[in-house]
């Protein structure tokens, strides 16, 4: 018999725990259950400066120095999460979804809820991913993720609840004065030309490019926070540009002329080799998780040059006009009205 030599016993060794390593990433949640997921979680969390009740206590307290914002979004994986997105970029998106709403009150986040749906089959580290996903989003925007509940589905479903304390001002939609500008805080379509060529698998070298910036978009708390000063009226645009104009005449009781569409020269590039409409993507694609606000034109310039330290921008994109629920775009040179249309939940 071959003897074995202390060689052939670490090949072995590196051989065996590779094999763990294998097996234990196919692991599933149903392997492991609930109160291991919960244990998990619990480990990640970071307790709130200020605060009473330990982490995994029946609640959580808060100390808010102001007034609060509270926003909450959910996000169903047969709707809202394309096939080929990774889980940690879907994680990432949740917060993002949540916090860019408040972003457009001026708010800044300090505690997040998140509740989960899962699959009993879902593999443990794509829910890593996703949770790993999530922190990096609260990180960049600030807070801390302070409770939640797990529950079992037939898919994935991510709620998410941003509490955020707001500014002196807080920006409604209801704000806007004929004459005030309109402007936002990115340009549009690329996103939506992400996710065009991501569900039908488009294969052009540029497809990673618009893919690249829809699935890691940024709320603009930043922005958002500066703006509490200049602002009239706000909202955040991820439901589409022609939505958010809509949304913002309904409660202003305005209409707006909008003489400088905001294309993203990415939308427009992908738009001509894939041969998709360019004005769908820009006003109707949403993914987007801009603001679109209104500014008195007194307060144009200042507000520009603040946000701009900031290290964000402000884009002129029109203006409002006193004839109630009128919008009207400058597109290929003539003016034409724009119909409200958007993706519904229970009707699309």
């Amino acid at each position: 018999m071959k003897a074995w030599k202390k060689r052939d016993c670490l090949v072995c060794l590196v051989v065996y725990k590779e094999s763990i390593k294998k097996v234990e990433s196919l692991k599933k949640l149903k392997d492991v259950g609930e109160k291991w997921l919960i244990d998990y979680i619990n480990s990640t969390l970071k307790k709130l400066n200020g605060t009473f009740l330990p982490i995994g206590d029946d609640a959580v307290d808060l100390a808010p120095t102001s007034r609060l914002l509270v926003s909450v979004d959910m996000m169903v994986q047969r709707t809202d999460i394309p096939e080929g997105m990774n889980w940690r970029d879907v994680g990432y998106r949740a917060i993002t979804s949540t916090t860019s709403d408040i972003a457009s009150k001026g708010g800044r986040p300090i505690a997040y809820l998140t509740s989960f749906a899962l699959p009993p089959d879902m593999i443990i580290e794509d829910f890593k991913e996703l949770w790993s996903g999530m922190l990096e989003a609260v990180e960049l925007y600030g807070g801390a993720i302070v409770g939640g509940d797990t529950n079992t589905g037939d898919q994935v479903i991510i709620d998410v609840v941003c509490i955020a304390e707001a500014s002196t001002k807080i920006i409604p939609r209801s704000g806007a004065r004929p004459g005030d500008m309109v402007a936002v805080t990115g340009l549009f379509g690329v996103e939506a030309a992400g996710l065009h060529a991501l569900i039908n698998k488009v294969e052009r070298p540029i497809s990673r490019k618009v893919i690249e910036k829809m699935i890691r978009p940024v709320a603009r708390i930043k922005e958002g926070l500066i703006l509490t000063e200049f602002a009239s009226a706000s909202i955040d645009s991820s439901d589409g540009l022609a939505e958010s104009l809509h949304l913002l005449s309904e409660a202003s009781n305005v209409g707006f002329k909008i003489d400088i569409p905001p294309v993203d020269p990415l939308a427009l590039e992908y738009s001509r080799q894939v041969d998709v409409d360019l004005f769908d993507l820009v006003f109707y694609g949403g993914e987007e998780y801009e603001l679109v606000v209104t500014i008195p034109r007194e307060y144009w310039s200042i507000a520009c040059t603040e946000v701009e330290k900031a290290g964000g921008k402000l884009i002129e994109i029109g203006y409002v006009i006193d004839q109630p629920r009128v919008i009207e775009i400058l597109w290929d040179n003539q003016y034409r009205r724009l119909s409200k249309r958007g993706y519904l939940h229970f009707t699309d």
